[in-house]
């Protein structure tokens, strides 16, 4: 399976009328353009994706939105509680087995756990970005996964 794990885009870091717990807290501008320049750059990484689940926080469901609508996708964003920021990695493996009728799948989510499952799955330890992008071969047999790139937002410029 091809696993794309992608970190929200930049977020308000700040508390406002409305928004006055983490779980509210929406991307800016500034976000929305890092993640849609890095979408349309990537567009045919993903020409085969067949799902995108995000945490159910809003700036990664706002994330999501946006790849969705970059890649014209054709189905609705999921949001998984195993991707929330408080949720623990480990549970993530199992998860992606769950939805193995898939052969392309992006998580949408937060940090430490983008970096932790990179590293968990690929050995590979790369500090994310906010919309950052890595891309792993997935093997649902062994829980394990093979790095094969990752796009920093800051130099559009691709790991492999």
């Amino acid at each position: 399976m091809k696993l794309f794990l992608i970190r929200h885009s930049e977020a308000i870091d700040y508390e406002t009328e409305t928004v006055k717990s983490d779980d509210y807290r929406f991307i800016t501008p500034k976000g929305r353009k890092a993640s849609l320049t890095v979408f349309k750059k990537l567009k045919d990484e993903f020409l085969e994706l067949d799902k995108i689940f995000s945490s159910p926080l809003i700036r990664s469901v706002q994330t999501a939105e946006i790849l969705a609508s970059t890649l014209k996708f054709r189905f609705d964003v999921e949001v998984n509680n195993e991707l929330h920021i408080s949720s623990s990695y480990a549970d993530v493996p199992a998860f992606v087995k769950r939805n193995s009728i898939f052969g392309s799948v992006a998580l949408v989510g937060h940090n430490p756990m983008m970096e932790l499952l990179l590293k968990e799955f690929s050995g590979k330890l790369i500090p994310f970005a906010k919309s950052g992008v890595a891309c792993v071969d997935f093997d649902l047999t062994k829980l394990t996964a093979k790095f094969l790139w990752y796009m920093n937002p800051k130099t559009f410029e691709l790991t492999k």
